[in-house]
């Protein structure tokens, strides 16, 4: 499903270029739910994002059902990433003019062109925000916000949901719900998911923890 081959990349800073990931190898099977694990700047979240293409390698491949993404125009990531995978960021990334509903309806209207409100409604349903549905994000408790992010990141029906540090601004209890419904639904809708944490809880619920430095 993903497959990660020969990956190097860097950012470049004032005086020099400075090494973020290197690594030979990474695959991740379909429906497997992968918890990366790492200190604080091993690159979790850099990983993610070429996951998603919303950042590419300076060398290597990054492969998703075979297709690797790295080579794609940035254009045509963008249409990959909304016609195949999800992402829940760290911050949520919620649109503050928007309801809770239009939120989550953007999804199916940059991928297709079209808002989708039946399939809006039904996800805020099993997130159990439905009542919520006309507030803004601003309204809502920041475990609303991240259910939202979740509903919004299943809307196109993805193969893959890529999660940053979902619970990191959660307390304990609803930190619990939230990893409970992200694990739910990608194992109800057969989805690959992979999801940066630096909480041994959390990665514990996993299928597989990946230690980003054992990859280096």
């Amino acid at each position: 499903m993903i497959h990660l081959l020969n990956i190097r990349k860097s950012y470049e800073n004032v005086a020099e270029s400075a090494p973020v990931l290197g690594f030979r190898e990474l695959h991740i099977g379909a429906g497997e739910r992968v918890a990366l694990t790492g200190e604080s700047g091993s690159g979790k979240t850099t990983l993610l994002n070429m996951l998603s293409g919303l950042l590419v390698p300076d060398v290597g491949e990054v492969r998703i059902d075979g297709t690797n993404i790295a080579a794609l125009s940035e254009a045509q990531r963008d249409r990959f990433r909304a016609a195949n995978i999800g992402y829940v960021f760290q911050t949520f990334h919620l649109l503050q003019g928007y309801t809770v509903q239009e939120n989550v309806e953007l999804g199916a209207l940059f991928a297709r062109g079209h808002q989708e409100a039946g399939r809006a409604a039904f996800l805020l349903e099993s997130v159990g925000l439905e009542h919520r549905r006309r507030h803004l994000p601003n309204q809502l408790s920041v475990g609303q916000q991240a259910r939202v992010a979740l509903a919004r990141a299943l809307m196109n029906k993805p193969r893959v949901l890529l999660a940053d540090e979902p619970t990191g601004a959660l307390d304990p209890e609803t930190g619990r719900q939230v990893l409970a419904l992200l694990l739910d639904s990608a194992q109800q809708y057969g989805i690959t998911m992979v999801c940066a944490t630096h909480d041994p809880g959390v990665a514990a619920a996993f299928d597989k923890i990946v230690r980003v430095e054992d990859l280096q």
